[in-house]
């Protein structure tokens, strides 16, 4: 896919661009709101720039998703806290904000997996305003934070030591979300951790064909090429198990969209997922497997490695 310089005006906004014309700098910097917890801090990208991108949803259910990639180091790690840092150029984000879409995504590769966030994701946390957790918060001028609390929201998460990534889309009741002033735009971070960010535009809204997740070093001319987000977690054994002496986890538990396995020393030959009435419900030939359209409820997942070695898990569908 080739780079195209024109998308500088239609995928990406200043902050200071539209905020005092064409030919002016803002001569105030955004200082995003963090709310550190108790909790250690898996990524820090917090320093941002004064440019972004967009990440966005609009009343006709057509988006555009921006990502970023975090590793995980610990061998279960529970995330406690997202926050994402963005901008609202004319100022009004919050009357056209309905709530914001946080999607962790599976690595595939090093790019994100599948190329539907809303159904190809490990965890989704589509937040209204109002939610418990969920907050709002703006720096004064353009700025806005987007907080999930997942604590507080009663959310919780397990996953193994992997690369992951995030996506935060806004949900919004623009009509037209290419228009940069009313909509969010999800910073650019000063910084340089792991992976550059990935961007998928499906219905081809800027003409970029970054219809499949797409790296910003082939739509954009950043230096750095990171969002702003800071992540937060604690270590837990939750939803994670070890068997045989063979790192052996099944995530997410419970689970909604996909089930992943992470065999650290092993391959996974096939996979299958089994009702308590003992017949196969779904199976795959990989290490993940669908589980979107089962009814809530338990369920066993059995996964044969490369050596036809077996192992079991019971997991929750909800």
């Amino acid at each position: 896919m080739k780079k195209i310089s024109f998308l500088a005006a239609g995928l990406i906004f200043s902050a200071t661009f539209a905020q005092q014309g064409l030919t002016a700098e803002s001569n105030s910097a955004f200082t995003p709101v963090t709310n550190f917890g108790p909790n250690a801090v898996i990524v820090n990208q917090s320093t941002t720039g004064t440019s972004g991108i967009i990440s966005d949803m609009g009343a006709d259910g057509i988006y555009v998703a921006s990502a970023d990639d975090f590793d995980l180091t610990l061998p279960a790690t529970k995330i406690t806290k997202i926050e994402a840092y963005g901008f609202n150029n004319s100022m009004d984000l919050m009357n056209n904000l309905i709530g914001v879409n946080f999607y962790i995504i599976a690595d595939d590769d090093w790019i994100p997996e599948g190329n539907d966030p809303a159904t190809q994701n490990l965890y989704a946390f589509e937040m209204v305003l109002g939610d418990p957790g969920f907050t709002v918060t703006t720096d004064g001028g353009t700025g806005y934070t987007f907080t999930l609390d997942l604590d507080a929201a009663g959310l919780d998460t397990a996953l193994p030591a992997e690369k992951y990534w995030l996506s935060v889309v806004a949900v919004t009741t623009l009509g037209d979300i290419t228009e940069g002033g009313p909509r969010w735009n999800w910073f650019q971070s000063l910084s340089s951790n792991g992976l550059e960010g990935h961007l998928i535009d499906p219905m081809d809204l800027f003409g970029a064909g970054a219809t499949e997740w797409t790296p910003f070093s082939m739509l954009l001319d950043w230096t750095d090429l990171d969002l702003g987000m800071v992540i937060e977690g604690d270590e837990t054994t939750m939803g994670v198990s070890d068997l045989n002496n063979v790192s052996f986890a099944v995530y997410p538990n419970p689970a909604t969209n996909f089930v992943k396995v992470d065999m650290k020393n092993a391959e996974v030959k096939q996979m299958t997922v089994i009702g308590m009435n003992g017949k196969v419900v779904a199976s795959s030939n990989s290490s993940s497997v669908r589980v979107s359209e089962l009814p809530a409820g338990v369920y066993v997942v059995k996964v044969v490695d490369t050596n036809n070695k077996v192992y079991t898990s019971k997991i929750v569908k909800k």
